[in-house]
């Protein structure tokens, strides 16, 4: 029997997948559009079908590929599992008519493919944990190196060893720059890869205390930019998580200090807007007259948008700019 079925899948081959691709076709202009990828599974259920009906329990072969060994040793299980559960329910029900059985073996096939789908997301997904710990372990230790590179330049700027105004001390901080908001944005990849955001109160008085004593680091003392500290009130706090938090706030000062023209001064602020807080970085004097589109603001916008916040970039009266980060407000304890 089993042959014969096999002979007519095979005749029918060309007709089934044509009439399964009209069907999906069908699908897709009545609103229901399926992935792309829908059109390739008949093809390969038929082989898989073939290969089950020709002999249906067979060793993996040495010569598999991992994807091809692991698929047909899940299919094995589903089958072992499958013939020992329907064998027990033929046991206790052995009146069971054809429908029955028929409705049990598709049941029995749903409840298989549901089980290894979901084994393998929770495989998968531990893995990819695993993997961005990894890569936020690295990403720490790079920072933490691009840091001391940083301090390193500023130093040998100091000392006369590099002219700040040169080509090569100029491409040096430009790739400076590209690389640690590579590195961030690796970070707020890998915190909201492994399990989304961990968010907490926030002392903002904290984080802006961070932000401008990094201000050297961030390309003040290159252009001889005053930053300038506001006093915030104690108890402003928010609901954020602070990995994300401080490097978003360093990154509008960045983006603050690249609009500033040399010797102006950049004013880093925390106010109360309704019930939210705002974090502000004030230019007096910009460079340009419309704001342009700036990679140092790319992780402050994203990091924004997941904590429900929104990122703020307009002119202000006279020649001056302002970046605003708002965040939701967390009530002080």
């Amino acid at each position: 029997m089993d042959e014969r079925v096999r002979e007519v899948l095979a005749s029918q081959r060309a007709g089934l997948v044509d009439r399964w691709d009209r069907q999906l076709k069908a699908a897709a202009a009545a609103g229901f559009a399926l992935d792309p990828s829908t059109a390739q599974v008949l093809p390969q259920l038929l082989d898989a079908a073939d290969r089950s009906l020709e002999r249906k329990f067979r060793a993996v072969g040495a010569d598999e590929t991992p994807v091809d060994a692991e698929a047909k040793r899940a299919g094995l299980q589903v089958a072992l599992l499958g013939d020992f559960l329907f064998d027990v329910a033929l046991e206790h029900l052995p009146e069971m008519s054809n429908v029955e059985q028929r409705r049990l073996s598709e049941a029995l096939t749903q409840a298989a493919v549901e089980v290894l789908v979901k084994t393998s997301l929770l495989r998968e997904q531990e893995k990819r944990k695993r993997d961005h710990a990894r890569l936020a372990r690295l990403a720490h230790e790079l920072r933490n190196s691009l840091t001391a590179a940083r301090l390193a330049v500023d130093l040998l700027r100091r000392k006369g060893a590099i002219n700040k105004d040169s080509r090569t001390s100029r491409a040096l901080e430009s790739s400076l720059a590209r690389l640690r908001e590579g590195i961030e944005d690796t970070l707020l990849d890998e915190a909201l890869a492994a399990g989304g955001l961990r968010t907490s109160r926030v002392k903002l008085n904290t984080v802006l205390a961070d932000a401008h004593a990094a201000s050297r680091e961030l390309g003040a003392f290159d252009k001889n930019i005053k930053v300038v500290l506001a006093r915030s009130p104690a108890l402003l706090q928010v609901q954020a998580d602070p990995r994300v938090l401080r490097p978003a706030v360093r990154g509008m000062l960045r983006a603050g200090l690249q609009m500033a023209r040399p010797g102006s001064t950049v004013l880093v602020s925390a106010v109360l807007a309704r019930n939210r807080a705002r974090v502000g970085i004030e230019v007096q004097d910009c460079t340009a007259k419309r704001l342009p589109k700036l990679p140092a603001l790319s992780f402050a916008r994203r990091a924004a948008r997941e904590h429900g916040g929104a990122l703020i970039a307009r002119k202000v009266p006279g020649d001056g700019c302002f970046f605003g980060l708002d965040l939701p407000r967390a009530d002080p304890v």
